[in-house]
């Protein structure tokens, strides 16, 4: 093995230092033989993919558009034992400006719009397109301050409080929280341990519940959290070394106060090549290298729903699910719904709509089910306020993604979230 691929090798040890996992199920490029040149056949599993850190940043944002602070952390400290600012590569980075912002300004709405560029860390080489990201985004974390379940609503549903652990934390305009509002998508990598969860993310990276941040701290933050999406080539969202990419944030900002303060985490995901060299990375890498978490995914209806519907059946097959993935195919996704009241959950194999669009799924046990919809949550809720409907009320959609290789265990990969407003007909008052 030649130095320079040796220094090379070390050095995105020191990228991904933050990486979950250990032995072989690491990000961490150690191939078993001494040449990385005599790689042909990886292991396939998708488990061997893994989440790669590229930074942690805290962001100050002004509300009026007039400045952003933009803090490098290096002093989070991650569930394995690495420690950041122990990590010379945060020290003496490759590149001093990977992470920039810029077109800092208010739109008429008084939403505050902001370019964010990254750029690979790495200059295009042979050696270091061995490096190349795949489903690369920028998650960012603001106070958050939705719970689900949501007490105070169920309260004014006639419900007795919610006793048991909290479920998910998300920052809601709503509430007053500043809100990104041209997402790609919702995340849960970053919750912390502490939090009810109904899968095992094993792609996942806790850090939260401790983390000091300059501008915004751990114990306030989302569980689950906005996204962009990064890619310098659209095939199968490839960031190619060398190459930097720009997304535009667009952050409704808190209802006091006049600073935007975040958290701000950039993560790749990465698997060994199936060639080396790497010559041609969308066909080099094998399927794994991409996330197994849909790189799609929206909720959406074809028509509002009936509150005064005798059947919860009825209304579930107005509710469409588009998603899309790089690697895995629909056969072990799961769907789950959950309202914001905690009245439902439901957590079922994904089908498609039948004469439905592409890529478009409901949630059944049988491919010829009829979905449902549990609504008496907020039926409950428009008992003591008639005024509920019609209108919009929130739930939380989420995509498990099973192993199609571990199908006797259910082994569990990741999850994606949506938070649909899911819109409501009149009611009449009888069901």
């Amino acid at each position: 093995m030649s130095l320079r691929l040796i220094i090379l090798t070390s050095l995105l040890l020191a990228v991904i230092g933050c990486a979950s996992g250990s032995g072989n199920n690491s990000i961490i490029p150690s191939p078993t033989s001494s040449d990385l040149r005599q790689i042909s056949n990886p292991d396939p599993s998708l488990t061997d993919g893994r989440w790669g850190c590229w930074g942690i940043y805290d962001l100050e944002i002004a509300c009026d558009g007039s400045y952003v602070n933009v803090a490098p952390d290096r002093s989070a400290s991650v569930r394995w034992g690495y420690h950041l600012n122990a990590v010379k590569f945060l020290e003496e980075h490759p590149c001093t400006d990977c992470f920039r912002t810029s077109n800092l300004h208010v739109l008429p709405n008084g939403d505050v719009s902001i370019d964010v560029t990254l750029e690979h860390p790495w200059p295009d080489t042979e050696e270091n397109r061995y490096c190349t990201g795949f489903d690369v985004r920028g998650v960012v974390m603001f106070r958050a301050s939705q719970y689900m379940p949501d007490n105070e609503l169920r309260i004014r549903a006639g419900m007795e409080p919610w006793n048991g652990p909290w479920h998910h934390r998300y920052s809601s305009i709503e509430k007053g929280d500043p809100e990104l509002v041209n997402l790609d998508g919702w995340t849960s990598i970053w919750a912390p341990d502490y939090i009810f969860k109904d899968f095992d993310l094993e792609e996942g990276l806790p850090i939260y519940e401790y983390y000091p941040g300059k501008y915004a701290t751990g114990a306030d933050l989302g569980t689950i959290n906005g996204y962009k999406h990064f890619w310098t080539n659209e095939t199968r969202h490839m960031f190619e070394a060398g190459k930097s990419a720009t997304r535009t944030y667009i952050i409704h900002p808190p209802a006091q106060g006049s600073v935007i303060e975040a958290s701000y985490a950039i993560y790749a995901h990465w698997a060994p090549p199936s060639v080396i060299p790497v010559n041609n990375p969308a066909e080099d890498f094998p399927p794994q290298a991409n996330s197994s978490l849909p790189y799609e995914l929206q909720v959406y209806q074809t028509r509002p729903l009936d509150p005064d519907a005798t059947d919860s059946d009825y209304n579930g097959p107005f509710i469409r699910w588009h998603v899309k993935t790089w690697s895995i195919g629909y056969e072990r996704w799961y769907g789950s719904v959950t309202d914001i009241l905690f009245q439902c959950s439901i957590g079922q194999p994904m089908f498609p709509v039948p004469g439905g669009e592409p890529d478009e799924y409901w949630p059944v046990w049988e491919p010829d089910d009829i979905p449902g919809l549990n609504i008496d949550g907020y039926r409950a809720l428009n008992e003591q306020e008639p005024d509920t409907f019609p209108g919009k009320w929130p739930y939380i959609m989420a995509v498990k993604v099973f192993d199609p290789e571990d199908r006797q265990n259910g082994h569990r990969l990741s999850a994606e979230y949506f938070i649909a407003q899911i819109e409501f007909e009149e009611s009449d008052g009888e069901w």
